[in-house]
């Protein structure tokens, strides 16, 4: 059989007639999570819902559980992640230093930030809007009652441009007070210095928990924007993007599926779908193509989850925050989620 063998993109090709077989460069990533024994991964400097320690220092949310993911698929062990709280003007160049192995916070997937900072998202884990939490004292119920209002909101965030771009668009006039931290955003709100806090609709959920008086705010319905949201590596190490991307797919998959962390032992060993075998390592040796175990999408979701358990007792019913999953449900439920087929 003649082989041909070319080198594009940081990958080593071998056509074959009839037949076609890929081999990714070595992933110096991987290389060096597998030797430390550890996932570095950056997060948020605390959201509830999303990243957030508790006073032990334990850290919970919808954005820890990837990270956790990430580590069960690439060292069996879920619980093998140090976490590195990331601000919103840090997270860029602590990804790009290489002081984190990958980000799992709130970040938008923007046109710009791929394009520029040397970052690829490696899909969408949480589609997010941007609205407003104001006093409902105030009798605001949407975003163009604001005209003539302060907006609080954290500095160098998507939310800053949406916003400003928003009422200008429409002639409405308001002050933009910006801040390094989301939390001293939200503190500044709280204590009155603005009349409004902007962020996404699953953010202000996270920080209405933080509020003295809870109650006492409302969060508008309605949307200024649509922000997706996803994990993100540098560029490069494409073997890398591969683990991180298709941990993702594969949670997505898993609750397509029906497969959870309930389940998967029985699903494993007994399940005629050939598409569940693949997933879990039954066959097809899915994980060997990247360099893991054959087991690893299983180590997931046994010691994690699907995206849905995932989401439901971060942010969904079962959490404080209870979101509804709305566009964060399966395509086939009435949502936007859904992935490629592991075949």
């Amino acid at each position: 059989m003649r082989q041909l063998g070319f080198l594009t993109a940081g990958l080593v090709v071998l056509a074959a007639t009839g037949a076609g077989a890929q081999q990714l460069a070595p992933s110096p990533t991987l290389d060096a999570i597998k030797a430390r024994g550890h996932l570095e991964c950056g997060v948020h400097l605390g959201l509830p819902g999303f990243s957030f320690a508790n006073d032990k220092g334990e850290w919970s949310g919808i954005d820890v559980d990837f990270c956790k993911a990430v580590a069960a698929a690439v060292l069996g062990d879920a619980t093998k992640v140090k976490y590195t709280p990331t601000s919103v003007q840090q997270r860029w160049p602590i990804l790009q230093s290489g002081q984190v192995d990958m980000l799992a916070r709130n970040s938008t997937i923007t046109f710009s930030r791929n394009a520029t900072l040397g970052i690829n998202f490696q899909g969408i884990n949480f589609y997010e809007g941007q609205t407003f939490i104001v006093r409902t004292a105030a009798k605001v119920t949407k975003p163009e009652g604001l005209d003539g209002a302060t907006v609080c909101v954290a500095a160098g965030s998507t939310e800053e441009k949406n916003a400003a771009d928003w009422f200008a668009e429409r002639k409405l006039k308001v002050t933009i007070i910006n801040f390094q931290k989301n939390d001293d955003a939200i503190a500044a709100y709280d204590s009155g210095r603005c009349d409004a806090y902007t962020a996404g609709v699953g953010a202000l959920a996270g920080q209405r928990i933080k509020l003295k008086v809870p109650g006492d705010h409302i969060i508008l319905t309605d949307l200024i924007s649509n922000d997706p949201q996803g994990p993100v590596t540098r560029w490069g190490d494409e073997r890398w993007q591969l683990v991180v991307r298709w941990t993702l797919n594969g949670m997505v998959a898993a609750e397509a599926l029906g497969v959870t962390s309930k389940n998967v032992d029985d699903m494993k060993a007994n399940s005629k779908n050939a598409e569940v075998r693949r997933l879990l390592g039954a066959e097809g040796g899915f994980g060997a193509m990247m360099g893991l175990s054959n087991d690893w999408m299983y180590n997931v979701i046994k010691q994690v989850g699907n995206y849905g358990e995932s989401y439901e007792r971060t942010v969904g019913m079962g959490s404080p925050l209870k979101l509804a999953r709305g566009k964060n449900e399966l395509w086939t439920k009435g949502g936007l989620l859904f992935t490629s087929p592991f075949q």
